[in-house]
């Protein structure tokens, strides 16, 4: 009896959802960008990628200042330890490396993941999402105050939609999918009670879902797992640790910092090589 009154409040549920108030593009963006932080960064993680029967650990360290301002260094452990080693500058829409000792650069990856969880500014986050197609391009924009109670009347955004992903409920920004459509359409999903990124999905069909968020310094929230995955790829990251750094770190966004030459040599004759540079390649 008690588990079909369960089943039966939960399909009364569905349609109270969808019919209920949602708060407005701008306030969700607001609160999330809020949760980025402020200052400087230290992230360490921990890079899983499937290689044969086996795994390759990767350690990447990440300086973090902004969406757009970063540094990025990534090394190989056991057999990789001193075999592969890349490092990145992100600076001004342009990702720096070290290539023979010299300075190289190319604009930042369209399918850059990591800009996501660092957007501080609600505006910013606005403009990208809508470059994705997840929002029309007047979604921040302020809309008139009613100045009486008469002149109230509640607009539902057909851009956004309660939805649950990774156990709880969501603000789901974007076109749902429809249930015949094989490829499913670009959107981010931020949860209802954190305003934290539970899970994001590309034009291009990647995916990144970020579970078991804790609070660090300066009000930073962070995930503790992401997995990121295209084509027949899973990639999976674990925390190791997250800290504020003082804003003396500010000189190593300099492209002049760089102080490693890339090197993958030891990637070759692995089964995980080609997912390997493509993620470091499109997602980093």
């Amino acid at each position: 009896m008690k588990k079909m009154l369960v089943t039966s409040f939960s399909f009364f549920l569905v349609p109270l959802m969808a019919s209920a108030y949602i708060i407005p593009t701008r306030m969700i963006l607001q609160r999330t960008s809020e949760n980025a932080g402020s200052g400087i960064y230290a992230i360490e993680q921990e890079v899983q990628f499937a290689n044969g029967e086996d795994t390759i650990h990767l350690k990447e360290t990440w300086l973090i200042d902004s969406d757009r301002t970063m540094r990025l260094t990534v090394t190989g452990t056991k057999e990789l330890q001193n075999t592969f080693k890349l490092q990145f500058v992100y600076a001004g829409g342009q990702r720096w490396s070290l290539v023979n000792n010299n300075r190289h650069s190319d604009r930042m990856s369209e399918d850059f993941l990591e800009k996501f969880l660092n957007f501080r500014s609600p505006e910013v986050m606005a403009q990208s999402l809508a470059h994705y197609k997840m929002i029309p391009a007047t979604a921040y924009n302020r809309k008139p105050s009613a100045k009486t109670g008469a002149e109230f009347k509640y607009e539902p955004e057909s851009w956004v939609r309660y939805s649950r992903t990774g156990g709880v409920p969501n603000y789901a920004l974007g076109i749902a999918t429809p249930v015949d459509q094989t490829a499913g359409n670009p959107g981010i999903w931020i949860e209802q009670d954190q305003f934290v990124i539970r899970k994001l999905r590309l034009p291009n069909q990647v995916e990144m879902t970020a579970d078991n968020y804790n609070q660090f310094a300066k009000g930073l929230y962070y995930p503790r797992q992401q997995t990121i995955r295209w084509g027949n790829n899973t990639v999976n990251i674990r925390l190791i640790s997250a800290s504020a750094r003082p804003a003396s770190a500010n000189s190593l966004f300099q492209p002049s910092s760089l102080d490693s030459n890339l090197k993958l040599d030891g990637l070759e004759g692995l089964p995980a090589k080609e997912a390997i540079i493509e993620f470091y390649s499109r997602y980093r």
